[in-house]
């Protein structure tokens, strides 16, 4: 799957004329009316949860309700909940008039939600969207993940409008113990191995890879933990050759002491405190709430954290593998669709697409202009009330007030977001390390099976990836002779994993085609 290198900017001139259409104010037509308003169920997020107790007092919403002319009531679910009172919803005989959520783990898929009678078809009526219709015509890829196999447009996505956003997590580690030992960065399985020896015995780490995954490692052996896809073909990683030997490396790294033993029940805050204080050298994490968050918390000025490079099977090779998010991202607040039940689905249509027009792409990623940033020889530039909040708000928590581009949300990303929220040196760097894979070319995309297989599909698929978990778990803290690895392989096809595979093919072979 070939990937273009940038989505969105290319097309501002063109999209500017169909903002034209939908305009920045309320049309006569699109207005909801007096004491008349459109009800918006969405997750808030925790960094805006730190600010306020509804979106609707966000800066950003008040510009949205301002501009587009369309009033909104926010309703949020208890943190931690978004999943069960999301199914509540959706049983519901009167549902909320915007529903934002990730709508590809609705049971059955969006097509589902949309036969059921739960949101509707938004390409049905793409007069009332021109914004976001022109993006998507005009970015084919694109509308291929944010679209049904049968080419229904299920809700307003956000996607990441340019590649490198696609890259934004990997492996961490402590450049300035490097550099004390004499180190370089690691770029092979037995460097990994030397490096985290020296962390433990030299620096007293007690666990020197503190994550709740070991998969990146997994890279070094031409294998994965999850389905990939390579030469048209959807395969599993662990049906690969490479894979025995990737859990016989990390059996061997549990039994020295050098991966967490708790990484199969660790919790974020436990992962934090050990990179933080010296408990290990290395975990996983990304660019901002990763390297940024725990810089910020340092204990001494010259503690510092790098990005790691991905594995690959030979030293110098292009990695195949990484970590990658699809430029249409599955997330709680990923997307944004209209019910049936919707009051006024012209006025919804008009909210949401103004995402999608010159206007609110600047809105969504930076905010309002003279307030949270300034042009400056045509870059839009985060102002101090950002970048150095005198509330003493972190950058993340004042951007939640202004922008949505620090999470998801109906818009298009821009990477001058990025450019600035990775404001260090290590960032900057782990940012352009972690770009460096041809993971994108072997990423699954988002997959619809067939009504008739949905059932057969989620039980298999559970069933599978369940014992999979607990296996490869086993088999790295020695609870499961390697020697039994071909008996979990043949347990895993009497599970069904083969047909679990036939039927992503099927799917992918669909989407191919779209």
């Amino acid at each position: 799957m070939k990937m273009k290198k940038r989505w969105y900017v290319g097309s501002l001139a063109a999209i500017m004329a169909a903002a034209m259409l939908s305009g920045c104010g309320g049309g006569e037509q699109a207005s909801t009316g007096e004491g008349e308003k459109l009800t918006c169920w969405m997750p808030l997020t925790s960094n805006a949860a730190m600010l306020v107790s509804n979106y609707g007092e966000t800066a950003l919403a008040q510009e949205l309700i301002k501009r587009t002319g369309v009033d909104i009531e926010f309703v949020h679910p208890p943190q931690g909940q978004e999943s069960e009172k999301f199914s509540i919803i959706v049983a519901s005989a009167n549902l909320p008039d915007i529903i934002e959520y990730n709508w590809l783990n609705y049971p059955g898929g969006p097509a589902k939600a949309i036969k059921e009678g739960v949101i509707i078809d938004i390409a049905s009526q793409q007069n009332l969207a021109p914004n976001v219709f022109k993006y998507l015509n005009e970015h084919p890829e694109i509308k291929k993940l944010a679209t049904t196999d049968a080419n229904e447009l299920f809700a307003f996505p956000f996607v990441r409008g340019d590649e490198s956003l696609c890259f934004s997590g990997g492996t961490i580690i402590r450049g300035d113990w490097l550099e004390e030992l004499g180190l370089s960065m690691p770029e092979t399985i037995d460097e990994w191995e030397n490096v985290l020896t020296q962390f433990k015995e030299k620096k007293g780490a007690q666990v020197p890879y503190s994550s709740t995954s070991t998969g990146n490692f997994a890279y070094a052996f031409n294998t994965t933990t999850d389905y990939y896809v390579e030469d048209g073909k959807v395969k599993h990683g662990v049906l690969d050759p490479g894979f025995k030997d990737y859990l016989v490396t990390m059996n061997r790294w549990y039994q020295k002491g050098l991966i967490d033993p708790s990484f199969a029940t660790l919790d974020q805050k436990t992962i934090e405190a050990n990179i933080i204080n010296g408990q290990s050298g290395a975990t996983t994490g990304s660019i901002g709430s990763g390297i940024g968050k725990w810089m910020a918390a340092a204990p001494s000025d010259t503690y510092s954290l790098e990005g790691a490079p991905f594995l690959s099977s030979e030293k110098g090779q292009k990695p195949k593998f990484g970590t990658y998010q699809l430029p249409v991202t599955a997330s709680l607040t990923a997307f944004d669709a209209i019910s049936t039940s919707c009051k006024n689905v012209e006025a919804a249509m008009k909210f949401l697409d103004y995402g999608y027009s010159e206007e609110g792409y600047m809105l969504y990623n930076f905010g309002i202009e003279g307030e949270s940033y300034e042009m400056i020889d045509g870059y839009p530039t985060y102002t101090e009330i950002i970048t150095n909040n005198p509330e003493g708000q972190s950058m993340t928590v004042a951007l939640a007030n202004y922008t949505r581009s620090y999470a998801t949300g109906p818009f298009v990303q821009d990477k001058r977001y990025m450019e600035q929220y990775a404001a260090l040196p290590q960032q900057k760097r782990a940012w352009e390390t972690w770009s460096n894979t041809d993971a994108a070319a072997h990423f699954p995309p988002h997959l619809y099976m067939q009504e008739d297989e949905l059932t057969e599909y989620a039980q298999l698929n559970s069933d599978v990836g369940t014992y999979l978990t607990e296996m490869i778990s086993k088999f790295i803290i020695g609870a499961e002779p390697l020697d039994n690895f071909d008996t979990m392989i043949q347990e895993l096809k009497n599970r069904g994993i083969e047909r679990v595979l036939e039927m992503k093919q099927a799917a992918y072979d669909r989407y191919l085609t779209k």
